[in-house]
């Protein structure tokens, strides 16, 4: 469960790109690229995957939208800056959606049965002060 701002919602972590931990034989902090795990304490660099888009901002330029909390049965187990994002691109969503339902409609379903699961997402644009559909 990842909590941004006023934001919860559930998350799943795609890779690891690097992990910096600390050698318990000699002290020195070590830094692993790609594992599979990394133990308690340490710093990652991960990438990280929602469901929906969600507004955010690097801790760069805007330290309160910049920073997130990773969190698992009521506990912390992770907090993190936002130092890169891809950007949403309506257009693109638009048309995989669309193509989605002319998928299903080419199978034999109605349009209106293919795309009545779905809910259009409301896109608020922040520059504006707007909701678009």
């Amino acid at each position: 469960m990842m909590h941004i701002h006023t934001y919860a919602d559930e998350i799943s972590i795609k890779e690891i790109i690097w992990a910096k931990e600390i050698d318990n034989a000699t002290k020195e902090e070590v830094k692993k690229d790609k594992p599979k795990f990394t133990r308690a304490f340490a710093k990652c660099c991960v990438r990280i995957s929602t469901k929906v888009p969600i507004p955010v901002e690097k801790v760069t330029e805007c330290a309160s939208l910049g920073r997130f909390t990773l969190r698992d049965e009521g506990k912390t187990i992770a907090i993190g800056r936002i130092t890169r994002f891809i950007p949403y691109n309506k257009d693109k969503a638009t048309a995989i959606a669309a193509a989605k339902v002319d998928a299903a409609v080419a199978s034999g379903e109605s349009k209106a049965a293919a795309s009545s699961d779905k809910v259009a997402p409301i896109v608020f644009n922040l520059e504006s002060g707007e909701t678009e559909p």
